[in-house]
């Protein structure tokens, strides 16, 4: 049995008297003809687009899935979703559940109205990889365009076109052939933590001109920052000494990149990496910034220690990981 977890997003979206198009659509309204509905079992949980979800909506569907994963009925689990922050809620999906049955997240670009709507196909490829258990490994990850990712990696790329999510830097995980699931690449297998309502972190993009004055006000009222750095993880000179002042009041700060490929490292000084890294800032590998404040906020709430914060933040980026010798 499949249990599909519906939460709204375009792939449930109807246009409405008045023009705009909102989601409305439920349960079994999702499924056509050419699906087999004997062996799926709906779960109604929220019907919203994506961009009105809240920390407390991610908490909710994670709830649901892990009712889902503790029924012996359900073999394999999709979740039909918005793709606006499809990215964030896979990877909450990833810090709070474990590896024992496939978790899939799918949605659509256009909504069901449309003659040419991908959401038929991108639920029938989601419901082929919740069958297969072998799945169950790369733990929740998104299905769209024919193409699998991982949770950790996977971006949303472009506004409106069909092949909306990449992997920038690494590539998707597998591809769906019809009934077939085709696996690229193994993923991590990385610790998971007790589902929770994430603190409040900030995030903060700089741009040419911010200076530490500005990145302080923005970071006014939070329990952690997530700075979206300059290239390699560099900032401008004024920001370093405001970011000292901000770990030395127990404030975290992470370093991730505006880059959408790549990780960050402590590598340039006069403002750069290099002194984010001695002003106390943690570099986030290749976590983007969304997620990195995804994580911190979950840890935070946990009440983790910060030293044993930053390790799983450096493991779930990537950083310190051995080098292969050729």
């Amino acid at each position: 049995m499949i249990r599909i977890i519906t939460t709204g997003g375009t792939i449930a979206s109807m246009p409405q008297a008045n023009g705009d198009v909102t989601a409305s659509l439920k349960g079994y309204e999702l499924l056509h003809d050419q699906i087999n509905a004997a062996n799926i079992q709906i779960d109604n949980a929220i019907t919203l687009g994506s961009f009105a979800f809240s920390y407390e909506t991610l908490y909710e569907i994670a709830l649901h899935v892990r009712n889902a994963l503790a029924d012996d009925a359900i073999e394999g689990i999709v979740i039909t979703h918005g793709t606006d922050t499809l990215e964030e809620t896979s990877f909450f999906l990833s810090l709070v559940t474990d590896r024992s049955k496939p978790i899939v997240l799918t949605g659509a670009q256009l909504d069901a109205s449309h003659p040419s709507s991908d959401g038929h196909r991108n639920l029938m490829d989601a419901i082929t990889i919740a069958r297969s258990t072998e799945t169950a490994r790369w733990g929740p990850i998104v299905v769209f365009g024919g193409y699998i990712y991982s949770a950790k990696e996977v971006r949303k790329v472009d506004t409106n076109g069909l092949e909306a999510f990449a992997a920038p830097g690494w590539g998707p995980i597998g591809r769906v052939d019809q009934d077939r699931v085709i696996c690229g690449r193994n993923i991590p297998n990385l610790v998971f933590f007790d589902p929770a309502i994430p603190a409040p972190v900030g995030l903060i993009r700089l741009c040419v001109g911010m200076t530490g004055q500005e990145v302080v006000r923005m970071a006014d009222g939070y329990q952690g920052l997530v700075l979206q750095a300059f290239g390699r993880g560099n900032a401008h000179p004024s920001v370093f000494p405001e970011i000292s002042q901000l770990v030395n009041n127990h404030i975290p700060v992470i370093i991730t990149s505006r880059c959408m490929s790549g990780a960050v490292a402590p590598v340039y000084g006069n403002g750069g990496g290099r002194d984010l890294e001695r002003a106390g800032a943690w570099f986030a590998g290749d976590l983007s910034g969304e997620k990195a404040r995804l994580l911190l906020g979950l840890l935070l709430t946990l009440r983790f220690p910060f030293d044993r914060a930053r390790e799983h933040i450096q493991r779930w980026g990537n950083v310190n990981q051995p080098h292969l010798k050729l």
